[in-house]
C-alpha cells in the first residue's frame, strides 16, 4: 500500500525508519495513503492526528495504525 503511493514503482527497498518523502511521498500522496488506510482498516483519523510527521516513515504509519486499532 505504501509503495503504491510513491513515485518509484520499481521494486525498491525502504527501511522502516527511512523518510518516505525521499521516495516521492508528497502531501497529495500522503492524503491518498491515509484515506486508503482508513478504508482498509475501517478507522478514522481525527484532524489533530493528521500531521505529516505521523506518516513520514513506515514505522510511524504502523505506530499510528496500532494506536487506532487499540482504541
Amino acid at each position: 500500500m505504501v509503495l503504491r503511493s510513491l513515485d518509484d514503482d520499481s521494486k525498491i527497498s525502504i527501511g522502516a525508519n527511512e523518510e518516505l518523502t525521499n521516495h516521492g511521498l508528497d502531501s497529495i500522496k500522503a492524503v491518498s495513503l491515509i484515506l486508503e488506510l482508513e478504508e482498509v482498516f475501517d478507522i478514522q483519523f481525527a484532524d489533530e492526528e493528521l500531521l505529516t510527521e505521523h506518516f513520514s516513515t513506515i514505522n510511524k504509519i504502523v505506530h499510528q495504525l496500532q494506536n487506532k486499532l487499540a482504541d
